[in-house]
C-alpha cells in the first residue's frame, strides 16, 4: 500500500549546514509514527519542513515530501496553503503561548475555520462544539467566550488539538505536545491522541524526546540523532532488539528507572 506520507529531505540554515540529512520517513493511513530525538537533533525542523514553514527561519529544503503521492515541495504557495491546516495540521508544545491572549477562544476557532471554509463561515460554532466534545472540553458556548489566561495548561492543549482537527486532517503533526503537562494530564492527552487517530482514521507524526510516551502510543518509532534517522522499526521490535548503540543507550536509560516497566511496551495495533 502506498504510504500517506513519504519523505526524503535535507535541510540547511544560512549559518548551519546539514541540520537534516536525507531524513526518510513513511506514515500509512491512520498510523501513528513516533519520532524520538534529543534536543537539537532536528525534530522540530522536520515538522516545519513538512509544512513548508522553514522560510520564516531562513532554512532551505531539498528532496521530496510526498503526501498522498503529491510532492509538496513542488506546489505553489497558494496550493500549499490549501493543504496546511486542512489536510495536514500541527499541534505545538507550548499551548498557552500558541493561543492569542487577546482573542477569545471562539474567535480563534472561527478564524481557523474560515481559512478553509469561507463559504460556510456561519457553521464554525457548530463544528467547534463538535470537536470540543471529541477532545473532552465543555461543548458549550460559554467556553468559547473564555481567553487563554482562563484555561489550565491541559485545557489549552485540548483547545489546540480541537483547532487542529476542525477540518478532519488526514495527518496530524504533534511536536512535543505533552512536554508542558503534568504526568496525569500527559497520560490523558496520549489517550486522546490514540482515540482521535482511531475515530478519524487520522495518521500522526508524534514528535517527542520521551521514549516512554512514544512507546505507549506509536506502532512504529524512528530515532533521530544529529539530523539523521539512525534506526526505525516497529515499537516492540525496537525494544527487544535495537540495532544501533545509540538506540541501546536510549533504552538502557529508560530501563534504569525503577518505576518503569518497559518489558512489554504498548503498541497500537489494528484492533486497538
Amino acid at each position: 500500500m502506498t504510504p500517506l506520507l513519504k519523505t526524503r529531505i535535507s535541510v540547511d540554515y544560512p549559518n548551519k549546514a546539514g541540520v537534516l540529512r536525507d531524513v526518510e520517513l513513511e506514515i500509512g493511513e491512520g498510523e501513528i509514527l513516533g519520532l524520538v530525538g534529543e534536543s537539537g537533533s532536528g525534530k522540530s525542523t522536520i515538522a516545519l519542513a513538512l509544512l513548508r514553514l522553514l522560510d520564516h527561519k531562513g532554512g532551505s529544503i531539498k528532496g521530496e515530501v510526498l503526501f498522498d503521492g503529491q510532492d509538496l515541495l513542488k506546489l505553489k504557495s497558494r496550493e500549499m496553503r490549501r493543504i496546511r491546516g486542512r489536510e495536514i495540521a500541527l499541534v505545538l508544545q507550548s499551548p498557552l503561548a500558541s493561543l492569542n491572549p487577546a482573542l477569545r477562544i471562539g474567535t480563534q476557532l472561527a478564524e481557523a475555520w474560515r481559512a478553509h471554509n469561507p463559504g460556510a463561515a456561519k457553521k464554525w460554532k457548530e463544528r467547534a462544539l463538535e470537536v470540543f466534545d471529541l477532545v473532552s472540553l465543555p461543548a458549550e458556548e460559554g467556553f468559547l467566550d473564555r481567553h487563554a489566561r482562563q484555561l489550565s495548561v491541559g485545557q489549552a492543549q485540548r483547545v489546540l488539538i480541537a483547532m487542529a482537527i476542525l477540518h478532519k486532517p488526514r495527518l496530524l503533526i504533534a511536536d512535543e505536545p505533552t512536554s508542558a503537562l503534568d504526568a496525569i494530564t500527559q497520560s490523558e492527552i496520549l489517550e486522546l491522541f490514540r482515540n482521535l487517530s482511531r475515530q478519524l482514521n487520522m495518521a500522526m507524526l508524534f514528535i517527542s524526546h520521551d521514549l516512554l510516551s512514544v512507546a505507549s502510543l506509536c506502532s512504529r518509532i524512528a530515532i533521530l540523532r544529529n539530523g539523521r534517522v539512525i534506526e526505525s522499526g516497529f515499537t516492540e521490535q525496537m525494544f527487544r532488539d535495537p540495532r544501533t548503540d545509540d538506540t541501546r543507550a536510549l533504552l538502557q536509560a529508560v530501563m534504569r528507572n525503577p518505576f518503569v516497566d518497559v518489558a512489554q511496551p504498548v503498541t497500537r495495533g489494528a484492533d486497538s
